[in-house]
């Protein structure tokens, strides 16, 4: 009784608050995992050895990375990536305020690399890079028209979680998650741990990716001149 107790109210929260959790049932185990897959795997090209000591940033600010140099990282791993992408994760994160390079770093975890393998719950054309709406094993997740409409999607969820503000000015709602949000209870990546996802380094796979991007971008930079 108290077992069948516990797996309703985690279930609740998880389809109340986005938390991607789920548990699977195996005689008297129960066992909880993230519906993704991928949240769960390592990523290619990424070291998550020491997640522990990874600096943290504010979800809110200013990209510190160009969307070129964004494009040009996946596409080591990804060769057929769009780099409308990419620089669309620079505007809209402009519009919200919002670290467009590190949310991009959210969807290189969420999507591999932007190939959607690995388990990923999410398809490509459904243009959703963060997985909303994974709310079970099985499900797809929420779909959107446009790359921009997706991303845009991202940021309103990244908005709910970092602040307790309106959406900015001219902005129409397209997170069908959004309400589903405590808002304002992750100022920092770190603070998206076992939230966004039921896994206890999510928010530092995010900074773990971002540190690995901003190398990268360093070097390209230096190529450049």
């Amino acid at each position: 009784m108290i077992k069948l107790i516990v797996i309703a109210v985690l279930t609740f929260t998880s389809l109340c608050c986005g938390v991607q959790s789920v548990y699977a049932h195996d005689d008297d185990l129960v066992v909880y995992a993230s519906l993704d897959e991928a949240i769960d795997a390592e990523i290619e090209g990424i070291d998550f050895s020491d997640l522990d000591d990874v600096a943290d940033f504010s979800i809110r600010g200013s990209a510190k990375v160009p969307h070129e140099h964004m494009a040009e990282f996946v596409r080591q791993h990804n060769p057929s990536f769009d780099p409308e992408i990419a620089r669309t994760y620079i505007e809209v994160g402009r519009i919200y305020g919002i670290r467009g390079d590190i949310a991009f770093c959210q969807a290189i975890l969420e999507t591999g690399w932007f190939r959607f393998d690995r388990g990923t719950a999410v398809q490509a054309d459904h243009h959703n890079y963060c997985g909303l709406g994974v709310v079970r094993r099985g499900v797809k997740g929420a779909g959107f028209k446009t790359v921009r409409q997706g991303v845009t999607a991202h940021f309103q969820h990244l908005y709910a979680y970092a602040t307790r503000d309106r959406l900015p000015d001219g902005e129409k709602m397209v997170d069908p998650r959004f309400n589903a949000v405590k808002r304002g209870v992750a100022v920092e990546w770190s603070d998206l741990n076992n939230r966004w996802a039921m896994n206890r380094h999510y928010g530092s796979k995010i900074l773990a990716i971002y540190d690995a991007l901003k190398i990268f971008s360093q070097g390209s930079a230096k190529k450049r001149r």
